[in-house]
């Protein structure tokens, strides 16, 4: 017998030792099985969208690095972690494809991006005929339409608004609140601006309102010097200006705009309230209006809904503890499409991408940054944005997520799959 104990205690030893070797664990008694989940993130990591999509990947990382602390989540008798891969889009449809083919590569199971529509626009058939799920951040309305369908990219979503979910409440206040019915109209000249303009034209002349002059759309990137349009715009005889760009954009046409004195209204896309932006106008963007996707209920509000989304709260306390720096919209995007994943699998009690995906477009609302909603069968957020502007140089929130709906109503979810 001691023959035998000795033996069979030296091929435990044995075995234990090669499995060392080899790279393998000896599973512990009773634990489940771990599984990671790889999302890659298709974003612009340079170029003038550089700042967007950093914070976006910082979004994912953070809300990664805190559940993979956490001991992962379990979905079907599983621990799950999730695993981050990102490429570089630069905001462009030929190096958005390059980065599409890269993550594809990479085998990821999922995919959160693009920030920019163009960039997004490109990578979306690549990944719908690898049967890779998308969660979209960019705003063009193709997206979630035209587009999609061409590409049959029914594993595709758009995590937050689309240009008419933004552009529809901002015509509205400006019609029914404001008096402004003459507008000029300026844009860079990509899809995230034509579509912006045009849903903003829809409704305003549904509401009586009408553009002056037809929309000047300026080069991007590289368009810095804004003060030859904003002159044609201060001679056209408009009550207000739309404007539409990313931050940096906005920061050029809102300072050159009390540069040259224009005493019209200015109204600009969420990228207005931006902190980048917000830092570099200052008090000089009192008064100029834009559409508000993220409320962590820092910002002081004139509408009787007191608390933020649980969240919008939620993340910005988890940037405030672990980076001590106050969260952006920028950051809801990655953040964003970690937590929605992971409420989608824990649901369905799969990780199976198509599974994960036909969860999401069940019509269940999912708590997520923006707000807790649902998915629409075009693969769109049924979200709304508020109306926010600034007051003494402090963002302030006007009116809430319901204005667009409220009589005169002019958007439904309906109008969001076109």
């Amino acid at each position: 017998m001691g023959t035998r104990r000795f033996a069979l205690v030296w091929c435990s030893v044995v075995l234990t030792a090669v499995l060392l070797f080899a790279g393998g664990r000896l599973p512990a008694t009773g634990a489940p099985a771990v599984e990671t989940v790889t999302v890659g993130f298709a974003l612009p990591l340079s170029g003038a969208a550089a700042r967007e999509g950093q914070e976006s990947l910082e979004g994912a990382q953070l809300a990664v690095r805190l559940l993979n602390e956490a001991g992962g989540f379990r979905v079907g008798g599983r621990v799950v972690r999730f695993e981050i891969v990102s490429e570089d889009d630069r905001c462009a449809p030929a190096p958005a494809t390059e980065a599409a083919n890269r993550l594809v590569a990479r085998q990821v199971q999922f995919v959160g991006g693009s920030f920019c529509s163009s960039a997004a626009l490109a990578q979306q058939p690549i990944f719908a005929q690898a049967r890779i799920p998308q969660v979209i951040y960019a705003y063009a309305t193709d997206l979630t339409g035209a587009a999609r369908q061409r590409a049959g990219a029914v594993l595709s979503v758009r995590l937050g608004p689309q240009a008419a979910i933004e552009m529809a409440p901002l015509a509205k206040y400006a019609v029914t609140v404001n008096n402004h019915r003459r507008f000029f109209a300026m844009a860079q000249n990509t899809d995230f601006g034509r579509s912006m303009v045009g849903e903003f034209r829809s409704v305003l002349e549904r509401l009586g309102g009408r553009f002056v002059a037809e929309p000047e759309f300026y080069t991007f990137p590289g368009t810095t010097d804004f003060r030859t349009i904003l002159t044609k715009a201060r001679g056209s005889g408009a009550d207000a200006l739309v404007a539409i760009g990313l931050v940096g954009e906005m920061i050029g046409v809102s300072l050159q705009f009390r540069e040259l004195g224009l005493a019209m209204g200015l109204y600009g896309s969420d990228l207005l309230e931006d902190p980048a932006y917000q830092d570099a106008v200052g008090a000089r963007a009192d008064g100029f209006l834009y559409p508000w996707v993220y409320d962590d209920g820092v910002d002081p509000r004139r509408f009787t809904r007191s608390e933020p989304e649980r969240m919008a709260r939620e993340m910005s306390l988890a940037f405030l503890n672990t980076l001590r720096k106050r969260a952006t919209r920028n950051h809801g995007w990655g953040w964003g499409t970690i937590h929605l994943l992971k409420q989608a699998m824990e649901r369905e009690g799969s990780t199976d991408p198509e599974r994960v995906m036909r969860r999401v477009l069940s019509g269940a609302r999912f708590e997520l940054p923006f707000g807790t909603y649902g998915f629409l069968p075009c693969g769109q957020a049924d979200m709304r944005v508020g109306i926010g502007t600034y007051a003494e140089g402090r963002r302030t929130l006007l009116v809430d997520r319901d204005f667009a709906g409220r009589p005169p109503a002019v958007l439904s979810a309906t109008d969001l799959c076109r």
